[in-house]
């Protein structure tokens, strides 16, 4: 039985997920979906891999030389 990894802020459970990082860059917010993370059940707190971490960066350098196609978006509202 694998043993429960515990949040370094808080101790609460590790949860693998997947999530959305937003990064503001100046005055642009670039959103980046399909993170693999372990989020804190308690506290939120999110932790990504290096592996992940460094696409990240790699996303952000595209972005940064114009490599990327920008989307906006439409805000809407859920109601359940």
């Amino acid at each position: 039985m694998r043993s429960k990894e515990l949040c370094p802020i808080c101790g609460g459970t590790l949860e693998e997920t997947e999530v959305k990082e937003d990064i503001w860059i100046g005055e642009k917010l670039l959103v980046i979906e399909n993170v693999h993370a372990k989020v804190c059940e308690k506290c939120g707190e999110k932790i990504v891999s290096y592996d992940e971490m460094r696409m990240i960066e790699g996303v952000i350098k595209e972005f940064e030389r114009g490599k990327m196609e920008l989307k906006k978006i439409t805000a809407y509202v859920v109601s359940i």
